[in-house]
Formats: structure tokens, C-alpha cells, sequence
């Protein structure tokens, strides 16, 4: 990679952050790696769909999941934190799927 190339690396990754759009990058990333951060099994019954401000928001299947989860709170926190493009986040709040309300 030549170093004009590198320089334009670093000005669009200022430019990202000064816009706060690299939230909103690294959160589509971890949309797209959700089965990979946590597992098969409870990337088939959530999905991330928003970050508020460190507040991660995982959409889950049922009230029987979401219980289940909230349980592993701690667990997918962790495993979220650790995959390097994830947004920061030090919290997480889980809401229903479609017809259910947002209840957490």
C-alpha cells in the first residue's frame, strides 16, 4: 500500500469519527458478525439493532429468550467488547421481537 493510500486511510477514519459516523460503522459490523461473536445458538434467536449512545440494543425472538439471555448478560458483554470493531458499549438492554413491544 503506497503512503498517499495510508494518508487517505487516516483522513477518512478521522473523518469518520469527527462525524460520529464510525458508531454507526462499527455497529453495522457487528450486525454483520453477530453469529460470530456470540455463537449459533443465541445469534438465532437476537440480533443487534441499535447502539444508544453505550447502551447496546439486542432485538430478542421471545420473552423465554430474552429471560434467557439477560441471564448471560455478562457473558455476551464480554464476548461483544472483545471482538475488536465493536462500538463501546457497556451496557445492554434487550426488547422484543416484531409484535411483541419493546419491553426489556
Amino acid at each position: 500500500m503506497s503512503n498517499r493510500s495510508r494518508g487517505l486511510g487516516r483522513i477518512l477514519e478521522e473523518w469518520l469519527r469527527v462525524s460520529g459516523l464510525d458508531r454507526a460503522v462499527r455497529a453495522g459490523k457487528l450486525q454483520q458478525d453477530w453469529e460470530s461473536i456470540v455463537g449459533a445458538r443465541i445469534s438465532a434467536v437476537s440480533r443487534p439493532i441499535d447502539v444508544r449512545g453505550e447502551t447496546l440494543v439486542i432485538e430478542v425472538e421471545n420473552p423465554v429468550w430474552r429471560n434467557e439471555l439477560s441471564l448471560l448478560q455478562d457473558t455476551i458483554l464480554a464476548q461483544v467488547r472483545a471482538h475488536p470493531e465493536s462500538p463501546a458499549v457497556t451496557k445492554i438492554r434487550f426488547v422484543g421481537g416484531r409484535g411483541q413491544g419493546a419491553r426489556t
